[in-house]
């Protein structure tokens, strides 16, 4: 039933349903496409995740003229026989190995796309697809909800662009529509996908970010998604429960679809440590008004502001360098809070912590790794008499090129437990959800990710649910 709702084409939203026709054409002509790998793991394809991200991943992709200069001028070569002449390859043939292996579906733009890549401005735009059917318990049954999240995003490198070593400019416009499960089919209040909101169209970044030390100190300045710096669980990002975006026990933190304007500074004094602050306008529902929008049913604005940081430990384990992160976070935000009991407070706080370590990898001789095995686990805490989910615990596996040759596939299994405040009075005391995925990244533009997930008392409410979704990330 997925297959069919999302092979559809929906007119009245206007937005396009052609990636699944271009998967089976692939698979019928007997095509195989494997992604480009991104090793850096602050920079992950467009298509796996919301693109507020790819400013990291832009500014490190070398452009043509760079490849070129590279390649530096070679001696003549002693003259050699002519061979035969091979058949051209057909016009399709070469249109269909071009279209599979591009980075990005509509290509460089004529030579556009290049030539600002040279000079430093990368644009980008990326679109989530999802669509997920509730298969018993929840709220109901026997429909499907289907949302998508688009990002029109420009990365401007200031090296590039004007000399400038170091900085990093960085816009995202993002559009969100369709239906919000949590609604209407499960009545969690973990995410059953990270992109799940309500409508809304609006700036959603606009950012400037400048590296000292050989980028051992950096700061960011401007309106942030603190989803990208703060609480940014390697392992946990592949997953689509909105829980491993971000603890849901921080519920005042400025993440999508509700940035917020501030700022952020990082510090690494040895490349052990790792020392990370912020300080942001706790007010995250009007720091910018809607282009167009619904109503976005956030929480009841305490206004203030809001301020956390973190220290982490970092390490690698010989002799296969494995590589680990032990994180703590704390968090406080200044404003004025209704308790359950209806009197007021001033002021809310909360930690959080978590380990991510690498388990197993294997790496070609040449060095860039096939394939990587990584675990995590964490937990957070917030104040039971001022929001519902008051304690989270959140872990799971992910394998990172499980099969032979497709390093950019990802597959994993986890389980997150929200602890619900007793003051909330709901007939169940928490929220389990258990998750299973795969991602194949069928080229380096497209990528398909179907999850299926357990949730035990949706809410500490509704029946138990078993949802199924296919998510289909697009990058143009």
């Amino acid at each position: 039933m997925l297959f069919k709702f999302l092979c559809l084409n929906d007119a009245a939203s206007g937005v396009p349903y052609f990636a699944e026709a271009l998967v089976i054409a692939a698979v019928v002509a007997g095509i195989g496409a494997g992604g480009a790998v991104r090793s850096d793991p602050s920079a992950p394809s467009p298509v796996n995740r919301p693109a507020a991200n790819s400013a990291v991943a832009a500014t490190s992709q070398p452009s043509s003229i760079e490849l070129l200069s590279a390649s530096g001028a070679q001696s003549p070569a002693p003259a050699r026989p002519v061979p035969a002449a091979r058949p051209a390859p057909s016009s399709f043939a070469q249109f269909a190995h071009d279209l599979l292996t591009r980075d990005t579906l509509t290509g460089s733009w004529w030579g556009l796309r290049s030539n600002l890549g040279a000079h430093g401005i990368t644009p980008l735009i990326t679109l989530l697809q999802a669509a997920s059917e509730n298969f018993s318990g929840g709220i109901r049954t026997n429909r499907i909800d289907w949302r998508y999240r688009l990002d029109v995003s420009l990365t401007m490198d200031t090296k590039r662009l004007f000399g400038w070593k170091g900085g990093t400019g960085f816009v995202d416009f993002m559009a969100h529509g369709g239906q919000n499960p949590a609604n209407d089919l499960v009545g969690e209040l973990q995410a059953i996908s990270a992109i799940d909101q309500n409508p809304a169209t609006r700036l959603d970044q606009i950012w400037y970010r400048q590296n000292f030390l050989d980028k051992a100190l950096w700061f960011k300045l401007g309106r942030i998604d603190t989803t990208y710096d703060f609480d940014h669980i390697r392992d946990a990002q592949v997953f689509l429960n909105g829980s491993f975006g971000f603890s849901p026990s921080i519920f005042v933190f400025p993440s999508y679809p509700f940035s917020a304007w501030g700022g952020e500074v990082l510090w690494h004094p040895i490349p052990e440590v790792t020392l990370h602050g912020g300080l942001f306008d706790g007010n995250t529902e009007n720091t910018l008004p809607d282009v167009a929008s619904t109503n976005p049913n956030a929480l009841e604005n305490p206004f203030g502001l809001f301020a956390l940081v973190e220290e982490s430990l970092n390490w690698r384990i010989a002799p296969h360098k494995l590589s680990g992160t032990l994180t703590l976070g704390q968090w406080y935000h200044s404003g004025s809070f209704q308790r359950y009991s209806g009197s007021s407070v001033q002021g809310a706080q909360g930690f959080y912590g978590y380990l991510d370590q690498t388990l197993w990898k294997f790496s070609h001789p040449k060095g860039h790794s096939a394939s990587r095995i990584g675990a995590f686990l964490q937990y957070a805490w917030a104040n039971d008499q001022l929001t519902e989910i008051d304690q989270n615990i959140s872990g799971g596996l992910r394998w990172a090129g499980p099969i032979p040759g497709r390093a950019d596939d990802n597959t994993g299994i986890s389980a997150t437990w929200a602890h619900l405040s007793p003051y909330a009075q709901t007939p169940y005391s928490y929220e389990l959800g258990f998750e299973g995925f795969y991602t194949a990244q069928i080229t380096p533009w497209l990528s398909i990710q179907p999850d299926l997930q357990y949730i035990i008392h949706p809410g500490g409410t509704y029946q138990n649910a078993l949802v199924a979704t296919v998510q289909v990330g697009l990058a143009f």
